[in-house]
């Protein structure tokens, strides 16, 4: 029998060796109150506001109960707690010693806490869990992974960046794993070496225009060959408005308000784990109104409307991000050029977007106004990304500085 303090609603019988997976904190495992093996458990609210942990992880050996409670400001704090003392009891009980290898963690606990993430965000932890972390350290015990053990990894990475991001997310695993008492410390937190910065393409992902004459040109060029095609819509969705793909690909037709001027960023359409999926923003400052600006409305009052997506497939549906990328290939393919015989730069749809940013800052639009148009988090992204201080332009300013102290 459940004692009187925990809601007898929902019990669970289980064994031993699967309360390692009641201890992870899925829906389907997550520990609610009631009794676990000889464990009973209880998370309540208290009348001063404080939620209660309750815990009783069966007998002492002087056949009191070993019961654990602990007060927390939230529900989510007294659930961490919980989650910590089962996964105490089964160390106790000798599941292995205690050990558990990280291979094991990741699919019995770190999986499950990431199921509310966006597609996107999956697919990058599985790839760097899949191509380089566990390759390397999945059959390890977690509390044997050190230092020098992720140094290893990260040096077989192929490049810095790839590096990075393996850090990142073995940071993230650890993090979990320090939360719930399997290990005192997150190794993956402290200061590495990584391989050396490998010098990129600089036209890898496209070019970036630097002022809207340069991106006039484009679009106008862009305008002869494509009016009204899927193409030509990405291209002045970039160019003139700087949105970032998944905004491009995610824009509907009551999105758009020609005779207000402006259009509204409330979705996005992109790559998820099994597929393009359409959600919100990149981040929740990504929900904007964007001006419209009268180049970018003189060829947008020429577009066919209806409802339903701006950048229509041939099957007449939302276009695959995929397919969108291979649509602008082709027409800034090798060899493209403009009346004039000159070449046309390649673009893409993030050189596009960086092109209007860089673009905004050489006319003079300020920083912090630039950084709501784009939808960035903060007035820092806009500032590292865009804001390039040339050597003429310091000199400018000393000379400025002289005149003040004569």
């Amino acid at each position: 029998m459940l004692s009187s303090g925990f809601d007898n609603r929902k019990c669970i019988q289980a064994s031993p060796a699967e309360s390692w997976r009641m201890a992870r904190g899925s829906k389907q495992y997550r520990p609610i109150n009631g009794r676990l093996g000889d464990c009973t458990m209880s998370v309540r609210r208290l009348d001063s506001g404080l939620w209660v942990a309750d815990v009783t992880m069966g007998r002492r050996l002087d056949g009191s109960r070993d019961r654990r409670t602990r007060q927390c400001r939230t529900k989510a704090e007294a659930e961490r707690a919980e989650r910590a003392w089962l996964v105490e009891k089964e160390r106790a009980r000798g599941k292995s010693y205690g050990r558990i290898a990280l291979a094991e963690f990741v699919a019995d606990f770190f999986w499950p806490q990431k199921t509310r993430l966006k597609g996107s965000t999956v697919k990058g932890y599985k790839r760097d869990l899949d191509l380089r972390i566990l390759p390397a350290l999945g059959g390890m015990a977690m509390e044997d992974i050190g230092r020098l053990q992720i140094q290893r990894m990260l040096m077989s990475c192929p490049t810095r960046k790839t590096a990075t991001n393996a850090r990142e997310t073995l940071s993230s695993v650890m993090s979990l794993a320090v939360e719930m008492g399997v290990v005192p410390v997150n190794p993956a937190g402290f200061r590495y070496e990584y391989p050396a910065a490998s010098r990129p393409d600089p036209e890898a992902l496209g070019v970036w225009l630097t002022s809207f004459e340069k991106i006039g040109r484009v679009v106008d060029w862009v305008h002869r060959g494509w009016e009204g095609a899927p193409e030509e819509r990405m291209v002045v969705l970039g160019l003139l408005f700087g949105l970032r793909k998944g905004e491009v690909l995610g824009l509907d037709a009551c999105d758009v308000d020609i005779a207000g001027r402006k259009i509204g960023i409330r979705q996005a359409y992109t790559e998820g784990e099994h597929g393009p999926e359409l959600g919100p923003p990149k981040t929740p400052k990504a929900v904007r109104d964007v001006p419209m600006m009268r180049r970018a409305r003189e060829i947008m009052e020429g577009w066919d409307l209806p409802d339903g997506p701006v950048v229509r497939g041939l099957d007449g549906g939302r276009m695959n991000p995929s397919t969108a990328r291979g649509r602008l290939q082709k027409v800034f393919r090798d060899g493209a050029r403009f009346d004039d015989g000159t070449p046309v730069p390649r673009m893409t749809q993030f050189s596009m977007r960086h092109s209007f940013g860089t673009s905004c800052i050489t006319a003079g639009i300020e920083v912090s106004k630039l950084s709501r148009w784009m939808g960035h988090v903060d007035v820092t992204t806009t500032l590292n990304r865009y804001v390039k201080h040339r050597i003429a332009d310091l000199y400018e300013d000393a000379d400025i500085i002289d005149a003040a102290l004569g």
